[in-house]
């Protein structure tokens, strides 16, 4: 079993580059090699080399570039399952949130939510409080429990008509944080991961290792790795993967695409869950970590997959009204509409009359299947990841015949995870050494703990480069989360892309650090391009958009 690495200087500052990285892949044989860099890849390759195999990750685009940093941002057991009896996914959704409420606060906090429930609607009332008596039971514990709050709540001061509400917990969390947590401790425990490398194909040699061709679209070559067994996370590409060897996969899958509207407006009140009566779905209106407001979701069946799907026009007018309906004065509208988002969720599709409905009533299971020296992830629950990848590594052990009792502890050695008190101590250290605003040191501790430690010796690191971000969190994309363009750095790495001003106020710094690693011309078509996406997703929005005067 691996011990987990300090969190030291030193340790960060020998973190390989792309160069070293791509040498090893080419001259090395590895027991396993992982294909995506989504919440479940990185999660078993973190959960892989900390056992001590060796594992390789290769990533097609950049790190959780698609569902994993396009979710709803919540981390909930999924009270719309219960519906379909879907218990089990349900349970594990549940005990999951409470574990990364625990092990993981800093990226994940509870959440309290409101469901409103209109006068003479007897029928949804009782349906709905059976359903929250069955989450409290899986809860297990008094803490989460729901309750009926009787008459028109201030958060929904536009309908006076309801009976009342009931009030429940679930929880939020920031999607992509949480693949670059596991992402960096995987690389701290050995790992080799690389982001734009797309597998070209999978093929079993004669002495059954399995031969992984890869592009590395960043030089544009292709290299050949070998490994044990090659692990398929590839998400809604998984089916993709082309084999040499047998007829693919007997998992079909299908594809929902979900939409979300990011606000302007803060959110001051409880999270809410609305049901839409006439489509038997619901959605919700919740806080953003841009300091707005999410709305969302959508759910449309796609048969195309999109590198970077976008919500579609009449997605955004349909959220629009509806929120003009149920929420008039909350000040969500298109003059606050700021952002939008979507995501592309894979779905398998089990025999049976299910299959045949509509994407919205379809298991969120996910399936595992192991052939031709290939085992593929198909389907799976954000919130559900680290049982996901778990069940994935046991499977990987009982290939390798090794002992159950060995499987890690999936939430040691992450390097951001510190006490409050650890993280006050570790404020209080900071500023006796340097001048910088509580605002922006709160938020770089919680996203990287002690590891800001390691720009101690670095003053150019503590500049505020834009909303409360320090320069710091962008070396520390660069170097250490492997962040190699302006939208790697704005949309996963930062989060800012999502805000009002969309990080352009940042983009002066981003360019001069990714400049040191980049080539400079490259960054600036990286600038444009960025600048063009955004202005190309506010005219979909409809959304009032002020180009930067560096345009």
């Amino acid at each position: 079993m691996t011990t987990c690495p300090p969190t030291e200087s030193a340790q960060i500052k020998r973190t390989p580059s792309r160069i070293d990285s791509i040498t090893r892949a080419k001259n090395e044989r590895f027991d396993l090699i992982v294909i995506g860099g989504g919440i479940h890849g990185v999660c078993l390759a973190k959960m892989a080399a900390q056992s001590g195999i060796s594992v390789m990750l290769l990533e097609q685009s950049d790190f959780a570039s698609g569902t994993s940093s396009r979710s709803s941002k919540m981390a909930h057991g999924g009270l719309r399952y219960l519906e379909m009896f879907d218990f089990e996914q349900v349970y594990e959704g549940i005990r999951s949130r409470e574990d990364l409420f625990k092990r993981m606060p800093n990226l994940a906090r509870p959440e309290r939510f409101l469901i409103p429930i209109k006068r003479g609607d007897y029928w949804f009332r009782f349906k709905l409080g059976i359903g929250l008596t069955i989450y409290d039971l899986m809860s297990r514990g008094s803490a989460r429990r729901h309750k009926w709050i009787p008459g028109a709540s201030e958060a929904f001061g536009t309908q006076a008509d309801l009976a009342g509400c009931f009030e429940y917990t679930d929880g939020l969390m920031s999607d992509s944080r949480l693949v670059f947590e596991f992402l960096t401790a995987a690389r701290q425990l050995g790992a080799v991961t690389l982001n734009y490398a797309q597998v070209e194909s999978c093929k079993l040699d004669n002495s059954d290792l399995s031969e992984v061709v890869w592009i590395d679209q960043t030089r544009s070559e292709k290299h050949v790795s070998r490994c044990k067994l090659v692990v398929n996370c590839a998400g809604p590409w998984a089916t993709e993967i082309k084999r040499d060897r047998g007829q693919g996969s007997d998992v079909k899958l299908r594809y929902s695409r979900g939409s979300h509207l990011v606000f302007s407006t803060p959110w001051r009140y409880p999270s809410l869950f609305l049901p839409l009566e006439e489509k038997g779905r619901y959605y919700f209106v919740w806080p953003h970590q841009s300091g707005g407001t999410l709305v969302g979701t959508t759910e449309r069946e796609v048969s195309e997959l999109d590198l970077d799907p976008q919500p579609s026009p009449d997605e955004v007018e349909e959220i629009l009204k509806r929120l003009e309906r149920d929420l008039p004065h909350a000040g969500l509208n298109r003059a606050t509409l700021s952002y939008g988002f979507a995501g592309i969720r894979s779905l398998p599709a089990r025999p049976g009359r299910l299959n045949r409905a509509g994407v919205s009533r379809l298991s969120r299971k996910h399936i595992w299947e192991l052939k031709d020296g290939v085992l593929s992830l198909y389907g799976g629950k954000y919130t559900t990841f680290v049982w996901t990848a778990s069940e994935g590594l046991r499977l990987v052990f009982k290939r390798f015949k090794r002992a159950l009792s060995e499987l890690p502890d999936p939430y040691d050695c992450l390097p951001s995870v510190v006490s409050e008190s650890e993280r006050t101590r570790l404020v209080s250290m900071v500023k006796s050494k340097i001048a910088v605003s509580d605002d922006a040191l709160n938020r770089a501790t919680s996203r990287l703990g002690n590891q800001v430690l390691i720009y101690l010796d670095r003053p150019e690191a503590w500049n505020e480069i834009a909303e409360g971000v320090l320069n710091l969190e962008a070396i520390h994309a660069i170097e250490v989360e492997q962040a190699v363009t302006i939208e790697d750095l704005l949309r996963r790495r930062l989060e800012l892309e999502a805000t009002p001003s969309h990080g352009i106020a940042a983009l002066a710094a981003l360019e001069r650090e990714l400049g040191k690693v980049v080539e400079p011309s490259i960054v600036s078509m990286q600038r444009g391009e960025y600048l063009g996406r955004i202005e190309r997703l506010m005219g979909v929005l409809g959304a009032h958009y002020y180009p930067h005067p560096g345009r």
